[in-house]
């Protein structure tokens, strides 16, 4: 049989939301790749970072230093001195190696070079910074 004969026979007519509906499902399947994409280089992005020596922070918000990594995805944090942790690679949020030198250069304000101070007058100093019109 003819396939005019079989649209014909089926409704015969043109239907534009079939051709939205593929359009739809054509962009859900593109986004589904580009999530998958997006996380395959997050990971890959994870694993190249974690060398020791990298601070880091893990998603329950400990902080330290990798002093190993096994072939497992086993990833050896210090967070102190003498107290080591074993964490899959995974709990590790993020690396605080490029994020926390630029926050700690603007924190501090600059100490001027051309006077130095007194121990006496630095202790005036630390002593009355905290004091306000209420504590003082």
């Amino acid at each position: 049989m003819n396939p005019l004969v079989i649209a014909q026979a089926a409704g015969g007519s043109f239907n534009p939301s079939l051709i939205l509906m593929v359009a739809l499902f054509a962009v859900l399947i593109f986004m589904m790749f580009r999530g998958r994409k997006k996380q395959a280089a997050q990971q890959e992005k994870l694993k190249t970072n974690t060398v020791p020596g990298a601070k880091v922070m893990t998603n329950s918000g400990i902080f330290g230093t990798v002093v190993g990594v096994d072939a497992e995805d086993r990833v050896q944090v210090e967070v102190s001195p003498g107290v080591v942790l074993t964490l899959h690679r995974q709990a590790i949020a993020t690396f605080l190696d490029k994020d926390a030198a630029a926050p700690a250069a603007t924190d501090e304000p600059a100490a001027p070079s051309s006077t130095t101070e007194t121990p006496e007058e630095s202790l005036r100093r630390l002593n009355d910074e905290g004091k306000d019109e209420r504590n003082a």
